[in-house]
C-alpha cells in the first residue's frame, strides 16, 4: 500500500491517472482513503471517492465505481455542494444505465436534473450531459416521446456550449426517434 498524506497520495494518483496507469492510480486513491479513514477532511474524502470511481469505471469495475460515485454524492450533499452532488449522481446513473438497472438510474438522473434545473449557476454542459444520459435511458426503456423531448433539450444546450459532437449525436437521435 502506498504511503504519504492523503493530499500527496491524491496528487500522485492524479498523475498516474493522467499517465493511464489506472491500477497505480487505484492503489494511490485507496491509500489516500485509508489515510483519511476517520474522515477528518470530508471534502477531500469526496474527491478521493470521485477519483477512485473514475479509474474503477475505466477499469470496468462498474459496481465499485457506482458505489464510490454514490459515496461521493452523499458527502457532497452533506457539505451542501449541490452541483458536485448532481455531477456524481449523474455518473452513478450512467453506470446503472450501462448495467441495465433502469429504475435506479432513472431516480438518480431525475435527482441530478432537479438539482441542475434548480441551480442558477448550473454549467450548461453538465446539464446537457445529464439530459443526454436520461435520454439514452428513456430510449433503452422504450419511452420514445420522453427520449425525443430530452434529446431536443440536450441539443440546445450542446449548441449553446459549442460541443459539436453533442449537437451531432442529438440530431442523429432526434432523426432516429422521429421515424415511425
Amino acid at each position: 500500500m502506498a504511503s504519504g498524506t492523503p493530499e500527496s497520495l491524491l496528487e500522485r494518483g492524479r498523475i498516474a491517472k493522467k499517465e493511464r496507469r489506472l491500477e497505480d492510480a487505484t492503489d494511490l486513491f485507496r491509500g489516500a482513503l485509508m489515510e483519511n479513514s476517520r474522515g477528518e477532511d470530508r471534502a477531500l474524502r469526496a474527491v478521493l471517492y470521485e477519483e477512485l470511481a473514475y479509474v474503477e469505471r475505466n477499469l470496468r469495475d462498474l459496481e465499485a465505481a457506482e458505489r464510490h460515485y454514490r459515496d461521493a454524492s452523499e458527502i457532497y450533499r452533506s457539505l451542501d455542494n449541490s452541483l458536485k452532488t448532481a455531477h456524481t449522481l449523474r455518473h452513478a446513473a450512467d453506470i446503472l444505465r450501462e448495467q441495465k438497472k433502469a429504475d435506479l438510474a432513472a431516480q438518480l438522473y431525475a435527482e441530478a436534473l432537479d438539482i441542475y434545473h434548480g441551480h442558477k449557476d448550473a454549467p450548461p454542459l453538465d446539464l446537457a450531459n445529464a439530459i443526454r444520459g436520461f435520454a439514452l435511458l428513456k430510449e433503452q426503456t422504450g419511452d420514445r416521446e420522453e427520449a425525443l423531448s430530452l434529446w431536443r433539450e440536450a441539443r440546445e444546450l450542446y449548441e449553446l456550449t459549442g460541443i459539436e459532437a453533442g449537437v451531432s449525436e442529438s440530431e442523429t437521435q432526434i432523426r432516429s426517434l422521429s421515424i415511425d
